[in-house]
């Protein structure tokens, strides 16, 4: 019986013109750019980006687990991290104070959570240097202001803001969920006053 590989030439025969035995060049191994050549042989390399989007979902996630302990609800730290975000990206700062003493003059731009006031509390105010007044913000979810007696509550405390000299916008927890970059937009627009 005569060996079917008799008529193929070994490695060790073939001459070392990168050509197989009928003449074609040499298929090269997928690996071999990595296994040994030089830099050139690799082409421009450039490093993976990120890419905005990843380090827009990192900064969320950053500024929601900074806010969640001082929020109520989950629809709370979503508006206050959008809200922390969009004044980013639009490079005016936005410091998060936690505590306020009214009678001293806050510094810049500061967004209060759980804002007390009179007798109420606001789940955010944005407060500013001159002390003029403030923006509350208000989330409001189904379960806490859909009732008759709960939106008669949200009119009379909007009513007592506006003599506070004190302007309230809510949002629905929908609304939130659904954009809450877009109440940010809202929230900045009133602020810059754009």
């Amino acid at each position: 019986m005569s060996n079917p590989f008799s008529n193929f030439k070994s490695a060790i025969d073939w001459p070392d013109d990168d050509l197989d035995a009928d003449g074609h060049p040499l298929e090269p191994d997928p690996g071999w750019r990595f296994t040994r050549g030089c830099e050139k042989d690799a082409g421009d390399w450039r490093p993976v980006s990120l890419g905005e989007a990843f380090v827009t979902a990192l900064n969320r996630i950053s500024h929601t687990v900074e806010l969640s302990p001082n929020c109520d609800s989950p629809i709370e730290t979503q508006i206050g991290a959008a809200v922390l975000m969009f004044f980013e990206r639009a490079r005016i700062r936005l410091r998060i104070c936690k505590m306020v003493d009214l009678r001293k003059m806050p510094d810049g731009l500061l967004l209060v959570p759980q804002f007390a006031w009179s007798h109420y509390r606001s789940d955010w105010a944005i407060l500013t240097a001159n002390r003029t007044g403030a923006l509350l913000i208000e989330c409001d979810g189904k379960e806490w202001h859909s009732s008759e007696d709960q939106k008669a509550h949200d009119a009379k405390k909007d009513a007592a803001a506006l003599e506070y000299g004190y302007l309230t916008m809510r949002f629905t927890g929908s609304q939130i969920h659904r954009d809450a970059d877009g109440c940010a937009q809202k929230i900045f627009d009133a602020v810059c006053g754009l």
